[in-house]
């Protein structure tokens, strides 16, 4: 199972955390008495209540928080308090090591707009029992949904100013921006702060990769609500969950293709029993990452390719164009992960002294194939295999892999087309 957030109104601790219990509930994995007993067990004395509300309507879960006199929390009392939780099971040790590098990341962006050092930083806002039991209670149920990977959207910061106990400051506030660092952010249409450092930490710790809604097939859903009014729009994070349904290629668009709805590696479980068709091509959301050359000799080119392949991207290429002043050029083209756009476009830029590279969002489609090797009497070679479906059943590619083709070619001393052939006619 995956879980995909939308913060296209930004990211809080009540919007986590309500979203997540509703999913939770969904699969029946966790209960909102179970998550009001994890709360109360780590500030004894707190009152927290569930309120089902309508945001534009969306019906969606509010929580809040109560706590009277609340203390002024020090890092190591909240650190202190979270292992605790994580040792005598109030928890789960993961939950509480989740809980933890979202508070520590908290208290290091603290630190550092504070300056002072880690051990010294004292909570405001987010050191009240609300930010704890949020930043808890998601980690808990996080542990409880346990999936394979975490997607979500760029995170929505808002814009203006927005009032804390420091008076009146810019959004983002200043631990939310360095909170923020190396993560995909934009302001969105809204006035105010809308992700605060809270729902910043929590974002950084549970995502995994920043990318559109991958193909998956859902099986739950759930709202968190936030505790201000959007004019025009709901104030809500909504969680999906459910079973991915693409096909992950391994290191530089080769290798073994796993199916990321299914436990199997079984090649007749994954493409279907003989006589049966074979599974349509599947949907993988990419980045195509382009830039223009013009100042780079052939062989950096080249260089530059088989640098960005061996990184992992899934297809390189380059296309003959003509820029401005009828120079001659070339356009360099880079299709990667959804997740991995940034640091494919800082890669390229490092490798091509570029000074900019574009970017969009592609979905390209894929047919199921495997690789695998098998031993010949030229040695070991790899094949690829995909099965097609067609009208009249399902058709088998099976085609051996370049470099064994070139490699039997040379040591044989043969024309690749004629290694290509032999190695065909002892396959079948």
């Amino acid at each position: 199972m995956i879980l995909h957030f939308d913060f296209s109104t930004g990211a809080s601790g009540d919007k986590i955390l309500g979203a997540l219990l509703e999913v939770s509930e969904a699969l029946e994995l966790a209960t909102f008495e179970e998550l009001r007993a994890v709360g109360e067990a780590l500030v004894p004395g707190v009152r927290i209540e569930r309120q089902h509300v309508q945001q534009g309507g969306v019906q969606a879960t509010g929580i809040t928080v109560t706590e009277h006199d609340a203390p002024v929390r020090h890092w190591h009392e909240i650190r202190a308090c979270i292992e605790a939780a994580g040792a005598d099971g109030t928890l789960g040790r993961e939950a509480a090591s989740l809980a933890l590098a979202a508070f520590g990341a908290i208290a290091e962006a603290e630190a550092a707009v504070h300056g002072c050092a880690v051990e010294q930083v004292h909570f405001h806002e987010v050191g009240a029992a609300d930010s704890l039991i949020d930043i808890c209670c998601s980690s808990f149920l996080l542990d409880k949904l346990a999936p394979r990977a975490v997607y979500a959207t760029p995170l929505a910061l808002g814009s203006g100013t927005f009032v804390c106990s420091h008076g009146e400051l810019p959004v983002p506030a200043p631990a939310t921006a360095r909170l923020i660092e190396g993560l995909p952010v934009y302001a969105g249409a809204h006035t105010g702060e809308l992700t605060t450092p809270t729902g910043a930490a929590l974002a950084r710790c549970f995502v995994s990769a920043w990318e559109p809604l991958p193909c998956v097939t859902p099986c739950a859903s759930g709202y968190g609500a936030g505790s201000r009014s959007i004019p025009g729009t709901p104030n809500v994070v909504r969680v999906l969950a459910g079973q991915r349904w693409d096909w992950q290629v391994g290191q530089g668009g080769t290798g073994q293709v796993s199916h990321s709805g299914t436990e199997t590696s079984n090649p007749q479980e994954l493409f279907g029993q003989k006589g049966t068709l074979a599974p349509s091509p599947l949907i993988e959301g990419c980045v195509l990452l382009e830039t223009n050359i013009d100042h780079l000799s052939p062989e950096a080119l080249a260089f530059t390719c088989e640098e960005l392949l061996a990184a992992g991207a899934l297809d390189v290429w380059q296309e003959p164009i003509t820029m401005k002043k009828g120079r001659l050029a070339v356009r360099l083209c880079v299709l990667v992960c959804a997740g991995v756009g940034r640091v494919f476009a800082e890669r390229i830029i490092g490798l091509t002294g570029s000074l900019g590279v574009r970017s969009s969002y592609v979905e390209r489609f894929c047919v199921p194939r495997e690789i695998a090797t098998e031993q010949m009497p030229c040695g070991l070679v790899a094949f690829k295999t995909a099965f097609v479906a067609t009208p009249e059943g399902r058709l088998k590619l099976r085609r051996p892999e370049y470099a064994d083709v070139a490699r039997i070619a040379r040591e044989q001393g043969l024309s690749f087309p004629e290694a290509y052939e032999q190695l065909g006619a002892q396959a079948e």
